[in-house]
């Protein structure tokens, strides 16, 4: 745990996701900023800034309304940071291939979007120690040319 700031990236369409992560997280995990993009075009826009702002999380739900699912997305975002920026599938879907496909392609972790508001508060908890407390992230994300 170092005192540097400490970005999430949210990458789903549903608002409603965003303003959890931001409600509980100022009593959770008040050293994260929560920020959101709600399509792959959008996030790959956002991730195109200097890598040393680069956020040291995404989040990234599967399914989207419009465009190309998270599934899509992850081999190009894992591409570009050389895996250096971990990135959790965050879905409502435990369907065993999703899953497989996710890992396969990259992802750190496959997660499941909590239902109910102690749930939220669990899991906001958890990527605080985990991610935050404990987990030992490169200093600086470097981006492949």
């Amino acid at each position: 745990m170092d005192d540097q700031p400490f970005e999430i990236l949210v990458v789903d369409d549903d608002p409603s996701v965003i303003d959890l992560f931001k409600r509980i997280g100022k009593h959770t995990f008040s050293e994260a900023t929560f920020t959101w993009t709600q399509s792959h075009q959008e996030t790959i826009s956002y991730l195109s800034r200097p890598a040393s702002t680069l956020p040291r999380l995404i989040l990234l739900d599967i399914d989207f309304q419009t465009g190309p699912d998270g599934l899509s997305a992850l081999p190009e975002l894992v591409n570009q940071f050389s895996g250096q920026l971990p990135i959790i599938m965050f879905s409502n879907s435990n369907e065993q291939d999703q899953i497989k496909r996710a890992y396969s392609y990259g992802a750190v972790a496959y997660t499941q979007k909590p239902q109910e508001l102690q749930e939220w508060k669990n899991y906001v908890s958890i990527l605080r120690r985990h991610w935050y407390e404990t987990a030992v992230l490169p200093p600086q994300i470097c981006k492949k040319a």
